[in-house]
């Protein structure tokens, strides 16, 4: 039994970084050579719902798919 003296637990505080990363991410350039490359760091559980999001998606499409649809369409 804890004595009356003891602290009570602390409750988790909410991390601000994690929240940013589960959100929007962070965006940071990188120059490299005659190259401009645009990164983003997000969380991995956010990236894997996006991902998902957009094979279910019927707006997505293979590049594959997209090839034919081009070749058919010339």
């Amino acid at each position: 039994m804890p004595s009356p003296s003891a602290p009570a637990p602390a409750k988790e505080q909410p991390n601000p970084l994690r929240s940013v990363l589960e959100t929007k991410g962070v965006k940071f350039h990188l120059k490299t050579g005659g190259a401009m490359w645009e990164c983003t760091v997000i969380d991995r559980a956010t990236h894997e719902r996006q991902k998902a999001a957009r094979t279910d998606s019927s707006a997505s499409v293979s590049s594959a798919d997209s090839e034919t649809s081009s070749t058919i369409s010339k």
